[in-house]
């Protein structure tokens, strides 16, 4: 609002520049308005004179031949004779043959035709001047003699008397024509601007009226026009009353057009309309300003083009601009306020704001029209269309209609006979069409037209709906067989948020059975492995006490044999423990004590008391531990727990002569990250998420110490203190990641630990199932669930039935594929133990 009250007031502003423009316009306007005037009446005065020339030259001729003569006759002497030479010629040129004449066609364009087209133009030209002369007779007085200067005629009753001398604005002027017929002035009198006259009598000095008509061409016919020669003319007349009106004086005052025509007002407000455009479409887009946010800035296109129109119509007259300027300047708007009994300055104050308001309305219409506009930019083309424009709405509204309308198909039954519903709506189409043309007969055969095309179109989109329909339902069949790869690329329309549904089973579908095998494969690795490693120091126990029952084993054999004894039995003591351990890890019934924990001094201590199994170990280790002390709210003696089995798993694994790095570090957010990295004696070919599975090792064969169970406790410790552990394989470059969040305040329960049961985790041994129980069932609801999301209206009964047969297809598919995983993995376990016993 404000760049528009001061564009308002920079335009009133400008009234002193444009009233005098518009004064300056009107001074060159009443000029050049008067120079014409004047070259009217001369150019006027001039054509009169001649015209009276002629028609005395030809009562001259008549009076001295004693007869009526035409002004063929007069001006164009040789115009008979060369008539009759033509026609003469013609009649002898004439075949005559029987009834029928064969006219030979003349050489020459002058027949006797073009004279006497010629003849009748000399005549018609002769009455115009015979009727000015009669016209102007008392306005133009004139007298005509000869060289000695006896008088011929004059068309006045005493022409001594009459051209004796002036009165007024008369004026006396003389010319005469010389033997070849060329007019010369020889005297003015009283004459205002003799330059001018003489201009206007000089174009006749060798006038042919003749050739101005027909061209000069027409002298090479062998007729030229002769004119008046060898005579004088004296004329006598006022200017005012031969023009018979004085010139209208200049209005002194300022006219509402005198504004308009100048261009000065019109260049003013292209420049004040310029800058609102370019501050219309910069301001909005500074957010902070508001603008073009409210509901007058949104109004439609076409109510803001209709009103833009009546705009420039009242800018483009320029009658009510003009006006306002012209009344405030000449004062008359100020007086009619006076009279109203209103204070002059009031009255002043008030004119001055009437101009201001009339400004405010002129370019707040531009503004606001081209704010409105400016959307377009926006919301782009497309969009403003739609939303911004009746056109665009009534369209879209018509859209869902339309829409609306062919909604029914699609909860249609689309194995019944579609042509019959096709029919009857195309029946029922036809009754409301046929009422509606009964307003006019010829409706009807339109009617038949239109009825068969809609029924063309219509079956043509109900074919490929159904097209759609049959390819979605192959699909699902064939996903309820087990094939859980198919996939459907083409476009189905209408059904495409049925296809994103399907697919989103299919992908689940395939999750889970990919879980399950991976489930089914884990558990039977882990029954191995534990067998496996406890199996191998129970052997050597058993192995030893029969060794110890033998008789004759002398006392150095027996503590030979009780040491071996003690070593086993201690490893399958730890064995069982860790086993105990990681299971109440994971499954959370697990009492965690936590409280302020320096983990720079808990890492050292864990330093000191394996020192010597690193050094035995022959890895370098390299710390990069900060001095100052990081408290950290954990359970003391389980996170010992994580550091001692990354590092004692360094010590068993990493390859002699390298070098292992640990280091600790905390970022601005207040997170404690270590990372511990040794390069691996043998090649890894376990993926990172399995080491950290349960009695999974580096060592394939098993032959190393350990029970594998040192990363799964590390990470399930981590876990179980809200921090993080990852590990990483970079070809032999083994990495494992901790994180640990630094809290200000103790954690909620951090005194009081888990609750829990001591037993073994049992959903790591007994989950999953053999797909005929719980497995098969939940997976047919996951389906059916995600059916009901997709399959609406139209296949809603076929996706119940589908669902209840894929999710039994599925069921079987998930026993055959866990019976296929644990014959494989026995056939693997037969296979290592036939090896370790031929090892034995």
């Amino acid at each position: 609002m404000f760049v528009v009250l001061l564009a308002s007031a920079a335009t009133v502003g400008l009234y002193p520049y444009l009233v005098e423009r518009a004064f300056e316009y009107k001074e060159r306007y009443e000029t050049q308005r008067r120079e014409d005037y004047a070259d009217n009446v001369s150019n006027d005065l001039a054509l009169q004179m001649m015209n009276s020339c002629y028609q005395a030259w030809r009562e001259q001729m008549q009076e001295e031949e004693g007869r009526l003569l035409t002004p063929s006759q007069v001006f164009l002497p040789e115009l008979e004779g060369k008539l009759r030479e033509a026609q003469k010629e013609q009649d002898t040129l004439q075949d005559s043959s029987g009834d029928e004449a064969t006219v030979v066609e003349r050489d020459s364009q002058y027949d006797a035709g073009f004279y006497a087209s010629l003849m009748e133009t000399m005549d018609s030209a002769g009455d115009e001047w015979r009727g000015y002369s009669q016209i102007y007779t008392g306005r133009l007085k004139y007298r005509m003699m000869d060289e000695n200067g006896n008088l011929l005629r004059s068309n006045v009753s005493n022409p001594d008397l009459e051209f004796g001398g002036t009165e007024g604005d008369e004026m006396l002027i003389n010319i005469h024509f010389t033997s070849s017929g060329a007019l010369k002035v020889d005297s003015m009198d009283q004459v205002g601007d003799q330059d001018r006259m003489r201009q206007a009598l000089a174009q006749y000095e060798f006038y042919d009226p003749i050739a101005n008509r027909l061209g000069a061409d027409y002298r090479y016919s062998g007729v030229e026009f002769s004119g008046p020669k060898n005579v004088k003319f004296e004329f006598k007349c006022s200017p005012t009353e031969f023009s018979g009106n004085r010139i209208r004086e200049a209005d002194p005052m300022l006219g509402p057009y005198d504004l308009n025509y100048d261009g000065s007002l019109y260049m003013v407000e292209m420049a004040m309309c310029a800058v609102l455009f370019v501050l219309a479409m910069v301001l909005p887009a500074f957010k902070s300003l508001q603008i073009g946010r409210s509901a007058l800035c949104r109004v439609n296109f076409e109510p803001v083009i209709m009103l833009g129109t009546l705009w420039l119509v009242m800018l483009g007259d320029g009658s009510l601009p003009g006006a306002l300027i012209a009344l405030t300047h000449n004062g008359n708007l100020q007086r009619e306020l006076e009279r109203t009994h209103m204070a002059v300055p009031a009255a002043s104050v008030l004119v001055l704001v009437i101009n201001i308001l009339f400004w405010i309305v002129v370019y707040g219409m531009f503004y606001w029209g081209i704010t409105c506009l400016r959307a377009v930019f926006s919301l782009g083309l497309w969009r403003y269309i739609k939303e911004r424009t009746w056109v665009g709405r009534f369209c879209c509204f018509i859209k869902r209609w339309v829409c609306r309308c062919l909604n029914p198909f699609n909860e249609t039954d689309w194995h019944s006979n579609s042509s019959k519903a096709i029919g009857k709506a195309v029946i029922a189409n036809f009754i409301i069409l046929t009422l509606i043309s009964c307003l006019w007969f010829f409706g009807i055969a339109a009617l038949v037209v239109y009825s068969l095309v809609l029924f063309f179109l219509i079956r043509k989109y109900w074919d490929e709906m159904e097209g759609k329909y049959n390819r979605l339902l192959e699909t699902i069949n064939q996903m309820a067989e087990g094939d859980l790869d198919v996939d459907v690329p083409e476009d189905l329309g209408l059904f495409n948020p049925l296809k994103e549904q399907l697919s989103r089973v299919r992908q689940g579908f395939k999750k889970a059975v990919e879980q399950e095998v991976k489930s089914e494969r884990t558990k039977t690795e882990l029954i191995t492995n534990v067998s496996h490693d406890l199996k191998t120091p129970l052997t050597a126990i058993i192995t030893y006490v029969n060794l110890l029952k033998q008789p004759g084993v002398t006392e150095e054999e027996r503590a030979s044999y009780i040491q071996v004894l003690d070593q086993k039995s201690m490893r399958l003591k730890v064995l069982i423990e860790d086993l105990f351990e990681v299971s109440k890890a994971t499954s959370g019934a697990v009492t965690m004590n936590r409280g302020p924990v320096d983990i720079v001094s808990l890492i050292k201590q864990v330093r000191l008391e394996l020192s010597d199994r690193m050094e035995a170990s022959g890895v370098e280790f390299r710390w990069t531990l900060p001095e100052e002390k990081i408290i950290l709210y954990l359970d003391s003696q389980r996170t010992y727990r994580i550091f001692e089995n990354l590092l004692v798993n360094i010590t068993k694994y990493a390859m002699a002569g390298t070098r292992a790095y640990i280091s600790l570090d905390e970022d601005e957010s207040g997170t404690v990250t270590i990372i511990l990295r040794n390069i691996s004696a043998k090649e890894l070919n376990v993926s990172p998420e399995e080491l950290t599975e349960r009695f999974v090792r580096g060592d394939a064969s098993r032959n190393t110490e350990g029970s594998g169970l040192g990363l799964a406790i590390a990470r399930s410790f981590t876990e179980l203190q809200d921090g993080t552990m990852e590990v990483s394989v970079e070809g032999d470059l083994f990495r494992v990641l901790i994180r640990f969040k630094r809290m200000e305040e103790k954690p909620d329960g951090a005194e009081r630990g888990n609750d829990g049961d001591d037993g073994n985790d049992g959903g790591d041994w007994n989950g999953g199932g053999d797909g005929s129980g719980g497995s098969g069932n939940d997976e047919i609801e996951r389906g059916a669930h995600g059916f009901r999301g997709g399959l609406r209206g139209i296949v809603r009964r076929k996706a119940g039935e589908t669902t209840g047969k894929m999710g039994r297809e599925f069921s079987k598919a998930s026993k055959r594929r866990a019976a296929h995983e644990r014959t494989k993995a026995r056939e693997e376990e037969l296979k290592r133990e036939t090896a370790r016993a031929k090892e034995a």
